[in-house]
């Protein structure tokens, strides 16, 4: 067997050695090489989902302020729906009571021109019995 030291002084040895150790320096060059490539291929594949996030996020906030937009003009019509509503309904118990009172009017009035006296006034239409006295001084039989 070769001593060792005989074998790194023959020159073809060593041509031999220096080209293993290249082949295996660009074989480890390469893989590297390949491996950043790949690095990098993932890390665009990330950017751009990042990206198409960070515009499905700039979508989404944006739909949401409109929605709220929405919601706080439809908040607003509620209000007026609500407060027209009640006006209404105030408008509709004061009408009803007018209404009412003019009813009672009539009819106090139909019982004196019928010749009823006030107290039958008062009873059958539930005025007050200055107000029946007073129809039927202005509305009873007697003043036909």
């Amino acid at each position: 067997m070769l001593n060792f030291v005989d074998l790194i002084q023959t020159p073809t040895t060593l041509i031999y050695v220096a080209a293993v150790l290249i082949v295996l320096a660009a074989i480890v060059l390469a893989t590297l090489l390949v491996r950043q490539r790949r690095s990098l291929e993932q890390l665009r594949a990330m950017s751009d989902s990042l990206s198409h996030l960070h515009e499905s996020f700039v979508r989404t906030n944006l739909n949401l302020e409109s929605t709220a937009n929405r919601l706080q003009i439809l908040e607003a019509q509620s209000a007026e729906l609500l407060e027209n509503y009640q006006h209404s309904k105030e408008e509709l118990v004061r009408m009803a009571e007018t209404m009412g009172g003019e009813s009672q009017l009539t009819k106090a009035i139909d019982l004196a021109r019928g010749g009823a006296d006030a107290k039958e006034i008062t009873l059958a239409t539930g005025l007050a019995e200055d107000e029946a006295t007073a129809i039927v001084k202005f509305h009873g039989s007697s003043k036909r």
